[in-house]
């Protein structure tokens, strides 16, 4: 298998951690960002990853890999077994996915993008120098169309940051007596959950820590939720089921 990937996304953080906890050998290949579009829209008809490449067959987007990942390798389960069960933990991953992740996302890139330097920083982290180079060079010229893209403006930040404490709010509701939010055991609930708030909480197992130092905006949203029982969850939940990468190198 072959995941194409942006190392910085939480969306590909769920693909990555489905792997690795289901123990899939697979190589990565980091799509430079921007660059990438083209040969998206070749494979799948769409520009956006994650992608993974089964078989030779490019399945888009973080929720149908899953649930193809699961028909495939339903051992450990993400799917609840109970019916019940596991409607609720995929409306779980709806939420987060179409509701929370846009707009974690328009929050974390709004505390980069007024620093040319830092968001090129971000970007091109990873990659060569002359990927650096291009970023930082591009980065300054396109920033317009980067903030169109990402619905950077004015009222969608606002609205981002009034939403913030209801998405927390309702994230610490879910949480039952045994730590998770689907029954008893791990499942797609928390770790799309999880995932998509390290767009903004950044855990040390994040598979691809962002470049030091951080954006000073960033560090004063992370701080401000700190005290949260959401926060401690999301870093609990790293802690024991990030687990290790299961990577392997490229034939």
């Amino acid at each position: 298998m072959r995941l194409l990937h942006f190392r910085v996304s939480h969306f590909n953080e769920k693909v990555r951690w489905t792997l690795d906890f289901k123990k899939l050998p697979h190589v990565r290949e980091a799509m430079r960002p921007g660059l990438h579009a083209r040969r998206m829209k070749k494979l799948t008809g769409q520009p956006l990853v994650p992608v993974l490449i089964i078989d030779g067959t490019p399945i888009a987007g973080s929720a149908r890999i899953i649930d193809e990942l699961e028909r495939r390798h339903p051992d450990p389960p993400l799917y609840p077994a109970d019916p019940a069960d596991r409607a609720r933990a995929l409306a779980i991953q709806q939420y987060f996915d179409d509701e929370v992740a846009p707009e974690v996302r328009r929050l974390f890139w709004s505390t980069y993008v007024p620093d040319s330097a830092a968001t090129a920083r971000v970007l091109s982290d990873g990659f060569g120098a002359g990927t650096r180079f291009l970023f930082r060079t591009a980065v300054p010229v396109l920033r317009a169309v980067f903030r169109k893209n990402i619905g950077l403006d004015p009222a969608n930040i606002a609205r981002a940051r009034e939403r913030l404490p209801a998405h927390f709010d309702h994230l610490e509701k879910q949480i039952g007596p045994s730590g998770y939010l689907v029954g008893d055991r791990f499942s797609i609930a928390d770790l799309a959950a999880a995932a998509i708030l390290t767009a903004i909480l950044r855990p040390p197992q994040f598979s691809y820590p962002i470049p030091e130092p951080w954006s000073p905006g960033l560090v004063e949203l992370r701080d401000s939720l700190a005290q949260r029982a959401g926060f401690r969850w999301v870093m609990d939940m790293y802690a024991r089921h990030r687990g290790t990468s299961s990577e392997v190198a490229p034939p």
